[in-house]
């Protein structure tokens, strides 16, 4: 890692090691790495890097302190937020304002998907104020693997 009074530069996969996340608090079989506010130098954000085997979800889970922003890099995931589900393919952004019930699932059977993302109002996944609600529940489950490639 690089850090100097003009900016800081660093290597995710290699400087932030994989947060110690647990599927009861509704992190399923998610590898994740968080680049908090104290180590990159921000007064306000926190991003991360996570990768979603098959089989894997971010369960149903909210944080009122902090805006979240994540974009697809690989794979077919579906997002929810609220009542809603759609499909999320390469390429896709999602924003879920701080306070909104959203969650994340690999539709896939064979391939992961990764995201990079960003909590905005918070320096930490806890300063975010992460609260778990629960598992994905098949009324949730409103997208498909078979849906478009574009949202």
């Amino acid at each position: 890692m690089i850090r100097t009074e003009h900016h800081t530069l660093t290597n995710i996969e290699d400087d932030v090691d994989v947060a110690r996340v647990t599927a009861d608090q509704g992190w399923k079989q998610i590898r994740i790495r968080f680049f908090e506010g104290q180590d990159s130098g921000s007064r306000n954000c926190c991003m991360f890097r996570a990768s979603f085997p098959p089989g894997a979800a971010h369960e149903r889970h909210f944080h009122p302190n902090a805006d979240e922003f994540f974009y697809v890099i690989r794979g077919r995931a579906a997002v929810g937020a609220e009542d809603e589900e759609h499909v999320a393919a390469p390429g896709t952004v999602q924003f879920v304002p701080a306070g909104k019930v959203h969650w994340l699932r690999n539709l896939d059977r064979e391939e992961p998907v990764e995201v990079v993302g960003i909590y905005v109002g918070g320096r930490t996944l806890e300063e975010a104020g992460y609260e778990y609600v629960g598992e994905i529940e098949q009324q949730h489950m409103k997208a498909s693997a078979n849906e478009g490639e574009k949202p």
